[in-house]
């Protein structure tokens, strides 16, 4: 009863989005958003003509169904028409993952108050009650949704199913294909962890000292740090200067033995194992190589240079913007780091390589790109939780932040934003107007509505941390 009462609640929010507010500028859509557009109209006519690069070709998948359907079905391919398709199709994907969802709550065995918290942290976000219906013309959704059937795969390593789900995810999000060789093809076994005192190191020192130089060289002499204003220069230093925070917070709430979980690794893995998994990756490469075409400006250094495009614009921006993004799973997982990571090296080498790689890609990529591996942090914050007795009045409270946080009942189009959007005027970002949809922009977000954005956020997570030991049951 609880699971039909949770999927009618998103089912009537999603109904109202859907019928809502849209991007008021080029009938519906932005950005990449244009682009894929037009692969939902031309995709047939445009493969034959190697038409897209190895980038493209690896998100392509959900546009290329939208395609195929209307082709079909002979259905005309105008503007609203595609509209209309992509959010037909984005139901369908967040129907998948939901059901997976719930496959995966079976599977761990989840008391029905944990599936409902899981199910408020993993839905209940700016990402699926109000993004993608605002901007159907995107992969992120059906990434979530195969990210969400791996790990359903893996936790009882159903092998081949696993491995059709990553063949399916390459085309979709080149993060599926890494997070699935490693599934496949890395031990599975639970990290050891430090038993009595853990011994001190100086390893977070000289890594936070590391990440600050490489950062800082890339950002004055590769992003062209230097040509920004000195209050953007200054900003950018004091990011960098986060990092010795974070590294350190995250040392500090380690548990995991990773020299000995590295011994464990070595021991562990099979040479030919290895070799299997690192052939398949050469040889997915290769095919997608061949399919693709007009390569001619991808390279290294040009994607080492967009790479830095939006970042470490002010301190902890990548983190804001994520848990604005995300919403209540993020606050979650720093509250609870301590239990998280122990979770996460229950789980074995591949999820911890997974959340590692996400936690370094994070001030780089957008948080909507992230989506592919959004469902391992939550499954691993779903176990780390079991520890904890949550009360129906709980459940509530935290469902009502979620949605309170989650800014879909706040109307994004305004008359400042059209005018933005059409002239891209620098001096309408600052505008309130303009804010309430740049602040999910990580490269539009003002110093104000970051700092905001972070008081209230931090405001939050303090309250869930002074409310923690009321959660916390005994164990026998």
């Amino acid at each position: 009863m609880r699971n039909l009462f949770l999927i009618a609640l998103l089912t009537l929010i999603v109904f109202f989005q859907i019928n809502g507010e849209k991007i008021p500028v080029n009938e519906g859509t932005l950005g990449n958003g244009v682009f894929y557009r037009d692969v939902g109209r031309f995709f047939l006519d445009d493969i034959e003509n190697a038409g897209y690069n190895l980038v493209q070709l690896t998100r392509i998948l959900p546009f290329a169904l939208l395609n195929l359907s209307f082709s079909t079905f002979h259905i005309v391919k105008d503007n609203q028409g595609l509209q209309n398709g992509m959010i037909i199709w984005q139901v369908i994907y967040l129907a998948i993952a939901v059901y997976w969802y719930f496959r995966i709550s079976k599977k761990l065995r989840l008391k029905v108050a944990q599936t409902t918290l899981g199910f408020i942290l993993l839905f209940f976000n700016y990402a699926w009650l109000k993004s993608v219906w605002y901007q159907p013309f995107t992969p992120d959704l059906m990434a979530f949704a195969l990210g969400m059937g791996q790990v359903n795969y893996f936790l009882r390593y159903e092998k081949f199913k696993l491995g059709m789900v990553s063949i399916l995810g390459i085309f979709v999000s080149p993060l599926l294909l890494i997070s699935g060789l490693l599934m496949l093809f890395l031990p599975g076994e639970k990290l050891p962890v430090y038993e009595g005192q853990r011994p001190k190191s100086g390893f977070p020192v000289l890594l936070s000292l590391i990440s600050m130089i490489a950062v800082g060289i890339a950002g004055w002499f590769i992003w062209n740090w230097s040509s920004d204003p000195l209050l953007d220069q200054l900003m950018h230093g004091l990011a960098i200067l986060t990092f010795p925070l974070i590294i350190i917070f995250l040392a500090v709430k380690n548990s995991i033995d990773w020299e000995a979980a590295l011994d464990q690794l070595k021991k562990r893995t099979k040479a030919d194992r290895l070799s299997k998994g690192l052939m398949g990756f050469v040889g997915i490469l290769l095919i997608l190589v061949m399919l693709s075409g007009s390569n001619s400006e991808l390279g290294i250094f040009s994607f080492i240079r967009e790479t830095g495009n939006g970042a470490f614009r002010f301190p902890a921006d990548f983190l804001i913007s994520t848990a604005l993004h995300w919403g209540l799973l993020m606050l979650f997982v720093l509250v609870y780091l301590l239990r998280f990571i122990q979770e996460m090296g229950k789980m074995g080498w591949s999820v911890c390589i997974i959340t590692l790689l996400t936690l370094v890609l994070l001030p780089f990529l957008s948080p909507g790109t992230l989506a592919a591996w959004i469902p391992i942090s939550g499954v691993i914050l779903i176990k780390a939780l079991r520890r904890y007795r949550w009360t129906k009045k709980d459940l509530i409270l935290d469902g009502g932040i979620a949605l309170l946080i989650s800014l879909a009942w706040l109307s994004l189009n305004t008359d400042t934003l059209i005018s933005y959007l059409s002239t891209r005027d620098p001096e309408l970002l600052s505008n309130f107007g303009v804010q309430r949809w740049a602040m999910h922009q990580p490269d539009l977000i003002s110093f104000t509505g970051l700092l905001l954005a972070g008081l209230l956020l931090s405001l939050l997570t303090a309250g869930f941390v002074l409310r923690r030991k009321k959660y916390q049951r005994v164990m026998n």
